[in-house]
């Protein structure tokens, strides 16, 4: 791999390092997602420093002959990993508005209930039909 594709993918390393935390100090991004993403710039980083470990792997243990297979695969993977976590979330998000809108209709039922017994009970008139008694 050429010295200016190890520079690049440890600057870039280097600044998503930065950015994640930079934005996980100011609470704009969730500890859970950083440590996804600090993954990642960990994995940009470790390019440039262990490429002759991804060579051994590539070659050796898994039998891809070009190396740069590998940093692809890792990375398709991390990214497969990071939608299938916003899937989860999307998905516990969707049963939280299903839960909430069944208990605002639940409070609303009971609340027109409520009202309009305590419009029965006392013979006052109704404002909202424009009607006396």
């Amino acid at each position: 791999m050429g010295i200016k594709i190890k520079l690049i993918a440890f600057a870039l390393g280097l600044m998503f390092f930065y950015v994640i935390l930079r934005n996980v100090k100011r609470n704009t991004f969730r500890p859970s997602y950083a440590v996804l993403w600090l993954g990642m710039a960990a994995f940009l980083l470790s390019i440039a420093v262990f490429e002759p470990l991804y060579k051994w792997v590539a070659t050796s243990v898994i039998g891809i002959l070009d190396a740069r297979h590998i940093i692809y695969i890792a990375l398709i993977s991390f990214l497969l990993i990071y939608v299938f976590f916003l899937t989860s979330m999307v998905t516990r998000l969707s049963y939280q508005v299903l839960q909430l809108i069944s208990a605002i209709a639940i409070l609303e039922t009971k609340l027109n209930e409520q009202t309009k017994s305590q419009t029965a009970g006392t013979n006052v008139p109704n404002p909202a039909k424009g009607t006396s008694p």
